[in-house]
């Protein structure tokens, strides 16, 4: 070994191994406290969304099931879908991708345009079905709706396509 190079004794390695192992344990403490959520997620319940839907028109991987009514209510909002909204689902790799665009007509009469995509598969815990509503409203009594964010979860209510859909807070 030439002079200029520095040797280490067998002591200094293994005091040198165990810092180096003890700051690489620390840098994965950190990355896994990382990869820990901050807060909770909050949602408060906004509506439940129950539709009318027509047989599916065929014509291809993308089905069309025309919306032809329906209703809407929650704690803050009620009133009933227009005919002439749809549904486009696509059939892609082993789930169905949603695509709705409806108008809600509200009980006193302000107009509420609602779309919203999502995803349907069967899983090994049964069915997933989940949709992520946007609603768009020149109403002034509800454009707090043009501010939040939603998520839906299907619920069974027999010949409807049916929702209950959460604000998350």
């Amino acid at each position: 070994m030439k002079n200029d190079q520095k040797s280490l004794s067998r002591r200094q390695f293994t005091k040198l191994g165990a810092t180096a192992l003890a700051a690489a344990t620390l840098g994965a403490n950190q990355m896994a406290s990382a990869q820990l959520a901050a807060s909770e997620l909050e949602s408060a319940f906004l509506m439940e969304l129950s539709l009318d839907v027509a047989d599916q028109l065929d014509t291809g991987h993308t089905s069309i099931a025309p919306v032809t009514g329906g209703t809407f209510g929650g704690p803050r909002l009620q009133g009933t879908v227009r005919d002439g909204g749809a549904d486009w689902i696509t059939q892609v790799s082993g789930h169905s991708s949603l695509d709705v665009r409806i108008t809600l007509d509200t009980d006193d009469g302000e107009i509420i345009y609602m779309t919203y995509t999502g995803v349907v598969h069967n899983g090994d815990s049964g069915l997933y079905w989940r949709v992520r509503p946007v609603f768009q409203t020149a109403s002034e009594k509800y454009d707090w709706l043009n501010h939040i964010v939603c998520i839906g979860k299907n619920k069974r209510i027999p010949g409807k396509v049916a929702y209950d859909v959460f604000e998350i807070l």
